[in-house]
């Protein structure tokens, strides 16, 4: 009997997230609005699942990226692989599985649906899976290329150059590189008022008071007296 593939699809900026905990994790939406057992959601569409569309802002609009090819160019686009099992259930038994309010799944149903997806693709797990079990594949001009090469070790060229072409990366190499010369430029300016309120602090010569030394009488009478004195001079730089 041949296997049902299903498919989880992300961003890359997101599978950086999911390589750093090593697992995909259930859904944090549903946590938030406080279903009882939020679910991990797969789709069995192998092009592309409709209702995993991302709200993005670019600093200049607010916009829905609805396409792998939008991902591409935005946040990069992957998505995770694996077997249809026991441990799926349909959208339909979700409902009643989870024990979400069934407002929210019509809702849920309603969106999806008003993005061009179909909820009878939709699969859900209850559990996070680790990503040593999932194949992942990355989208770059059109196809989808595995992540993780023959021998295990990934495609760092691969996701690389995906990753570097997207509006997220972009951005931020602009705005660190906008920070260093900031910096770089508040660091001259520092030094260059540290050297102006350099000021060199004398302290007044003190002159020690010496009692005169008096030589005792000798028989030609002859006297000596002498004068000592010490000057000191300290320089402190502040």
């Amino acid at each position: 009997m041949e296997k049902t593939l299903l498919y989880h699809y992300t961003s890359l900026s997101h599978l950086i997230e999911i390589f750093k905990t090593g697992k995909l994790l259930t859904s944090q939406t549903e946590k938030m609005l406080k279903v009882k057992k939020p679910g991990l959601w797969f789709s069995t569409n192998s092009k592309w699942e409709y209702s995993a569309f991302k709200r993005f802002n670019d600093g200049k609009k607010e916009f829905d990226l609805n396409t792998p090819e939008e991902f591409e160019k935005y946040i990069g686009c992957a998505r995770l692989i694996t077997n249809l099992n026991s441990l799926f259930v349909t959208f339909a038994k979700y409902k009643h599985k989870s024990r979400v309010n069934p407002l929210l799944w019509d809702k849920m149903a309603e969106i999806g649906k008003s993005k061009g997806g179909d909820p009878s693709e939709w699969y859900a797990t209850f559990s996070p899976m680790s990503v040593n079990n999932l194949d992942i594949e990355v989208y770059e001009g059109g196809e989808w290329f595995k992540l993780k090469k023959e021998n295990g070790e990934f495609d760092t060229d691969l996701f690389n150059r995906n990753l570097e072409k997207t509006f997220v990366f972009k951005k931020g190499k602009e705005m660190e590189e906008k920070m260093m010369k900031e910096v770089a430029l508040s660091d001259e300016n520092d030094n260059s008022n540290i050297e102006k309120q350099i000021i060199e602090k004398v302290e007044p010569v003190v002159e020690e008071k010496v009692e005169p030394v008096v030589e005792e009488k000798v028989e030609d009478e002859s006297k000596s007296k002498g004068l000592f004195s010490r000057i000191k001079n300290i320089f402190k730089r502040k």
